[in-house]
């Protein structure tokens, strides 16, 4: 595996960063993650910091065989993190159910790729120099309306985590892949991309492309985060000898592009009593991995 990283976070114009980035490796294996906490939920921060870290749980104590059925092992990961938000809500004096957070994640595992989110953060993939988003935002959107639209699928709160999780896919030399917050995807053109991808350099450069889009926002700007990765030896080029150019079938931008997702009716709702078995279900994943090692 041959690949080159960055993340940035900003807290822009908000009085706090409720985002929270993180890549984790291994041999053989890197785990990305961006989690934009809620900002309209107490413990927003609470919730991304917890789903970071359970990330980093699951993925750290999984064995070899466990990543590569990258699909299950990044359900019951989002799952773990769930309740791990709810138990770190309680020790902290929270409402268990309040603290919330959306989630973009991609563990590549030899040269495949698979990626979930939940929620708006998204996931593009910049191959053969046309960027794509390839998640669809968890939103509701009322006919006729336009801005922000109300999230429907996060991690934490009151409902089940409802994860989409994408089809494997097999990495190409020169593709790179871009986890970013709604604060950052919001101002993004292609055009960045030829003036601060570097390769050589990647986290200066995504600095200096967060505090583009962070000028370019309306103020007061959201918090803004991305992690991205540089995948084969053609990156250690110049990676704007090219223009990049946005792909005709999947818009870069607009929520109002995104079809409304299916409905969540029907979710069990929450219930603090029975909190300590559900976690318990998810930890038996972890306890498992821990016998394996």
């Amino acid at each position: 595996m041959l690949y080159s990283i960055a993340q940035q976070s900003h807290q822009g114009g908000r009085d706090y960063n409720e985002d929270r980035t993180a890549i984790f490796e291994r041999e053989g294996a890197v785990l990305l993650v961006v989690a934009d906490g809620l900002g309209g939920h107490a413990g927003g921060d609470l919730a991304s910091q917890a789903f970071v870290d359970a990330m980093g749980d699951s993925f750290t104590r999984a064995t070899g065989r466990q990543l590569l059925d990258a699909a299950n092992f990044l359900k019951l990961s989002i799952n773990y993190a769930h309740h791990k938000i709810h138990r770190r809500a309680a020790n902290h004096g929270y409402d268990p159910k309040t603290p919330k957070t959306t989630c973009v994640v991609c563990l590549i595992c030899g040269d495949e790729a698979t990626w979930a989110h939940s929620g708006d953060s998204r996931l593009y993939l910049i191959n053969k120099r046309k960027i794509q988003a390839q998640t669809t935002d968890h939103v509701s959107i009322k006919h006729g309306t336009t801005g922000n639209h109300p999230i429907n699928r996060c991690v934490g709160g009151a409902e089940p985590p409802m994860p989409e999780i994408s089809e494997p896919f097999i990495m190409s030399d020169g593709d790179i892949l871009i986890l970013a917050s709604d604060g950052a995807w919001q101002s993004f053109k292609p055009r960045d991309l030829e003036e601060y991808i570097d390769a050589e350099h990647p986290t200066l450069g995504l600095d200096n492309l967060l505090q583009t889009l962070e000028n370019r926002n309306k103020a007061p700007s959201d918090n803004l985060s991305i992690t991205m990765l540089y995948w084969g030896v053609s990156q250690l080029d110049n990676p704007s000898a090219t223009a990049y150019e946005e792909s005709d079938s999947i818009p870069l931008l607009s929520h109002e592009d995104y079809a409304d997702p299916k409905s969540l009716d029907g979710k069990t709702p929450f219930d603090i009593e029975d909190l300590d078995n559900k976690i318990n279900e998810i930890e038996e994943f972890i306890l498992d991995i821990d016998k394996q090692i």
